[in-house]
């Protein structure tokens, strides 16, 4: 009998007081034998949870989870069934419920101290787990790491997640603490202490190394090497960080030919040795570590940097990472006229992130044709909205945290088309895109950065985002083969939905950095005369370089007063606030190492404000005199927020993509149709240029009015373009060679061309913008640009 053989062992029922429990196996599945334990009169609780542990290890979390609820109800007094169901919760995507349960474990075994008194049989017997000295604090040492994880993974409880993984550290043996240190590394990272995340990721990964677990020591090097500030010390530190991030990835690929047996130095800082942390014998003994890494976090930008972590992870990780799709290894031809399956997928396509919003039209406006089936998967923790179950007559999935999960239903859903709305914002999307699902895979603009990956065919951007001269640059800075749409090329509805949040984990740290919340603390500068820059942007979008724009403003305009959104976490703001006081004393201060008073003075009239929740932005938009669109990187969401709003913004447009978005919003609003002079208001053409702007938006009254009457005149032609989802149909429809026409699209589609969707718009367009280039001092970059 083969193993394509499925045998049924339902009905096998194991009782205890008046409950069953059946499960279903395949005759190959490596649980067989616990399942036959487990189903033999009289085995107890032990017997169930090895087969619990099997089952959720591999990839049976369903039959899993049955086997983890009757372990509840027949021996409510064994406590770690908590902890694993909490994983099978967390993994699905249900933290809230994974912490509930983490939490019934330490209420049930004494508290995370052992201070209290148990009800769990094991704590009976042996005491309290969560103690140095206990027996079986290994089980207390898992369940506070994987507690840390969940609020790590929700990312709005700092100080908890510190409290739990140093409790671990506390009372765990280092043989136990490789997920820890490695939950410690993230927690660090994220808060902005890069070099104690480094310290956490080098001591994990000789744990595992002595422990023999290469897998693991492999993922905490590779951790360590993808490590970059969230927040540069300046400009210099921005350009060694890039130097030193290749070198690391460099040396990582190095490790999995050869070992550690050619290892020279550690220039890179890879393991720490000047700190400390790494002894250059051990270095040496290191085996070749290839074929075996199986998670990763972080990625990074461009092309060059994108290939060069795509070979390390080709040297690293086992063949199945770049497994193809079975449907795409045969050639069973589709029936005429059957609609082609296309799939998009995203961690960012839940309640109101902007991923899911850039394609939720699309989808609409191109299920009316014949063409196409639709189906949205999510991965991690937040939901579509229900709009996306409607447009997609219920094709909609969710996967969680849970990999294999994600692995088997794109396979399952054999597609024709995969549409990936980011490659780099989490390790599980990255991973994801190693792999063949769909004959055409396209990578979208959510996160405006090529793959560097060869499974990705198209990268979808649009004409006006790239760089005007962009056949000139020296080599392009796309894997893919770029699809450029023409017209506006990105656009976000202009109703939208706010789920419920908390204010309190919107700020995150930032709630004591004032008694005022952010909202009040603009309306009393208002009230105050003061010319409000308001740039509300995530804190590793604020570069080095924008730096002295904002200093450049403050040292212009003395009533200007810029407000900047502080970090969740108390030391990424720190260290922004500390970059710019030094770019305020070289400017104010001279030669002088101390404070001036003309320093001081400056900083005043610098403020950090805490996040809001997203229903709160429009409001805090309006109050500002100007909005402040910061560069080299950018954004779409908070530009289209701020033109919603009817606020003006000033930008200064980029070379590449995401440092574009901003630009295009404005030319296709057409201001000056509305006030001629309005038609100048915002995009600069040079640095001097968006300090001139922003000055005169926030110090001229009259003029900043006329400005936002055009504002709030055209601010409608930017959202729920239809044109869009044209240009998506014309794609899919070549690529999946689909036969028809564009008037025939147009017509199935119902899309009605206005008058800033014709050729000869966009074409005078592109001319515009090809003109202030070559007016502006970017023009080297035609020949500089890399």
């Amino acid at each position: 009998m083969t193993s394509t053989y499925r045998i049924c062992l339902a009905l096998l029922a194991i009782f205890y007081s008046a409950t069953a429990l059946s499960i279903t196996l395949s005759l190959d599945s490596p649980c067989l034998d616990d399942l036959q334990h487990a189903g033999v009169p009289g085995s107890d609780h032990h017997a169930l949870m090895s087969l619990a542990v099997c089952l959720h290890r591999n990839g049976n979390a369903t039959a899993a989870f049955d086997v983890y609820e009757h372990l509840l109800v027949t021996t409510p007094h064994f406590a770690y069934t908590h902890v694993n169901l909490a994983a099978y919760y967390s993994i699905g995507g249900q933290p809230q419920l994974a912490i509930e349960q983490l939490e019934k474990y330490f209420d049930k075994v004494g508290g995370i101290y052992g201070d209290q008194t148990p009800i769990d049989t094991k704590a009976i017997q042996s005491g309290p787990p969560c103690r140095a000295d206990a027996i079986g604090k290994a089980d207390c040492v898992n369940a506070l790491n994987n507690l840390a994880s969940v609020h790590l993974s929700e990312g709005k409880n700092s100080s908890i997640v510190n409290l739990y993984l140093t409790r671990a550290i506390e009372i765990g043996e280092d043989s136990m603490l490789t997920k820890v240190y490695a939950n410690l590394g993230a927690h660090l990272a994220k808060i902005g202490d890069e070099n104690g995340a480094a310290g956490a990721y080098v001591k994990a990964f000789w744990i595992s190394l002595e422990q023999n677990d290469v897998e693991s020591a492999i993922g905490m090097l590779v951790r360590r090497a993808l490590l970059i500030s969230t927040v540069s010390s300046s400009l210099e530190d921005t350009e060694q960080a890039r130097i030193h991030f290749l070198k690391r990835i460099r040396d990582v690929t190095e490790l999995a030919r050869a070992g550690g047996s050619t290892w020279v130095d550690d220039r890179s800082d890879l393991f720490r040795v000047d700190a400390g942390a790494s002894d250059p014998n051990d270095i040496h003994q290191i085996p070749a570590l290839s074929g075996k890494l199986r998670h990763w976090t972080d990625g990074y930008y461009d092309l060059p940097i994108q290939q060069e972590v795509y070979k390390m992870f080709s040297a690293l990780c086992p063949p199945e990472l770049f497994e193809v799709s079975p449907h795409l290894l045969t050639s069973n031809p589709k029936l005429p006229n059957t609609k082609k399956k296309v799939g998009f997928i995203s961690s960012l396509i839940g309640d109101d992130e902007p991923h899911g919003l850039l394609v939720l039209d699309v989808i609409r406006s191109l299920s009316s044709t014949n063409f196409f089936d639709f189906f949205v998967i999510s991965n991690g923790h937040k939901h579509p909205s229900s709009e996306f179950y409607r447009v997609t007559n219920g094709n909609v999935y969710t996967t969680g945290f849970d990999d294999y999960k994600a692995r088997q239903l794109l396979k399952s859903l054999e597609l024709d088309c995969l549409v990936y709305l980011e490659a780099m914002n989490d390790a599980m999307m990255y991973f994801l895109g190693y792999q063949r699902f769909a004959e055409v895979q396209i990578l979208a603009m959510g996160s405006p950065v090529t793959s560097g990956l060869p499974t990705f065919d198209y990268f979808v951007s649009g004409d006006l985002l790239e760089h005007p001269f962009r056949t000139q640059l020296k080599a392009d800075h796309y894997s893919e083969q770029a699809v450029l749409f023409d017209g506006q090329a990105i656009s976000f509805p202009e109703t939208q939905y706010h789920p419920n949040q908390s204010a309190d984990l919107a700020a995150g740290d930032a709630k004591t950095l004032s008694t005022l919340s952010p909202l009040d603390e603009l309306k009393l500068l208002r009230r105050n005369n003061a010319h409000i820059y308001l740039c509300f942007q995530s804190i590793f979008k604020i570069q080095p370089l924008f730096d002295h724009v904002l200093v450049d403003i403050l040292q212009a305009d003395y009533q200007g007063h810029v407000v900047l959104q502080a970090s969740r976490y108390s030391n990424q703001t720190a260290a922004l606030q500390s970059r710019i006081q030094t770019v305020l004393q070289e400017r104010f201060c001279g030669a002088s190492t101390s404070e001036c008073p003309a320093m001081t003075d400056a900083y005043d009239r610098v403020h950090f404000v805490a996040r809001v929740t997203s229903d709160q932005i429009h409001l805090l938009m309006q109050q500002a005199s100007v909005i402040l669109h910061p560069f080299p990187f950018g954004g779409s969401k908070t530009a289209s927020d701020a033109i919603n709003a009817g606020m003006p913004l000033v930008t200064y447009p980029q070379p590449y993509l995401r440092g574009r978005m901003a630009a295009v919003f404005l030319r296709f609003m057409d201001l000056h149709e509305v006030d001629p002079d309005a038609a100048t208001c915002c995009i600069a053409s040079s640095i001097s240029d968006y300090v001139s702007k922003a000055i005169r938006l926030a110090s001229d009254e009259s003029y900043r009015t006329r400005v936002r009457h055009a504002f709030q005149e055209r601010r409608s032609r930017i959202f729920d373009d239809k044109f869009i989802a044209f240009e998506w149909g014309k794609l899919l429809t070549r690529a999946l060679g689909i036969k028809t026409s564009e008037e025939d699209l147009v017509s199935q589609m119902g899309f009605q061309r206005e008058a800033y969707h014709q050729d000869d718009y966009f074409a005078a367009k592109v001319q515009e913008e090809q003109l202030r280039w070559k007016k502006s001092v970017m023009l080297s970059d035609v020949t500089s640009s890399h």
